[in-house]
């Protein structure tokens, strides 16, 4: 075997490194296969197994591969990327970028929320509209998102809202009003057992928290969410030049 000596001043473990990268980038090696073992690879390229090591440490610190004790490496599963824009929810985002895509509504009805309320501009005791989703993409479960919008201003709302239906176009379509910028505090949190039980998460994974509020074409507050995205599959950035464009994007390829 040969050891970590350099060829063309490319050091061995960075040659093998790169060769499983674009293997992983053009698709030859696909989101959650198998890699080889360490000793075919030390095989393949002729290379110690500590070349081999070396190689795969750095796929993973790009997250591009992930290490499962006692049963070898995988490719990591691509996360989605893509502009999130200002107005631009979750679930908007998420059936704007993926084909294979379901929305699920988990619940509907009308009740009061004073902190809410206040969001919103609207006294306490104001009956307010609420539905909470569920977003999939190709089948995993990645988002939970809950709104609360005025029930006196959209009053069949919750009647004819479907997951067929975007919140946004039917609120302009049907009452003309637009929305037109928002405010938005992300954070991460730690799944609690009812956010546990929906994702399907099996570990113990962080999620985004957003909080947002939706103002319409007259700066009026029109809808306040609140939903959570998983930490694992997404990421966020933010572009320095506008404060206004937000990014869903892909650490493993940047």
């Amino acid at each position: 075997m040969n050891s970590d000596k350099t060829i063309a001043a490319v050091p061995l473990y960075r040659k093998v490194y790169l060769d499983l990268k674009r293997q992983i980038q053009q698709g030859q090696l696909k989101p959650e296969q198998k890699l080889p073992s360490e000793q075919y690879l030390c095989e393949k390229y002729q290379v110690s197994r500590i070349t081999v090591r070396r190689a795969l440490k750095l796929l993973t610190e790009e997250r591009l591969i992930a290490t499962i004790q006692g049963k070898g490496s995988y490719v990591n599963a691509q996360k989605m990327s893509g502009k999130l824009e200002q107005i631009q929810g979750f679930s908007e985002f998420a059936l704007s970028r993926a084909k294979t895509n379901k929305q699920l509504i988990i619940k509907r009805e009308i009740l009061q929320n004073a902190d809410v309320a206040k969001v919103l501009l609207l006294p306490e005791q104001a009956d307010l509209i609420y539905i909470k989703r569920l977003s999939e993409i190709a089948g995993t479960p990645m988002a939970i998102d809950e709104a609360w919008l005025s029930a006196e201003r959209f009053p069949d709302l919750l009647v004819n809202i479907n997951t067929a239906t975007s919140l946004y176009e039917y609120l302009e379509e049907k009452y003309h009003e637009s929305p037109a910028s928002s405010y938005r505090e992300i954070g991460t949190i730690l799944p609690n057992a009812k956010q546990t039980h929906l994702l399907k998460l099996t570990t113990t994974v962080p999620l985004f928290e957003v909080n947002k509020t939706v103002y319409n074409q007259f700066e009026q507050p029109l809808e306040f969410s609140h939903y959570v995205v998983r930490g694992d599959e997404m990421t966020y950035t933010i572009d320095s030049t506008s404060d206004s464009h937000i990014y869903f994007n892909n650490k493993k390829m940047s």
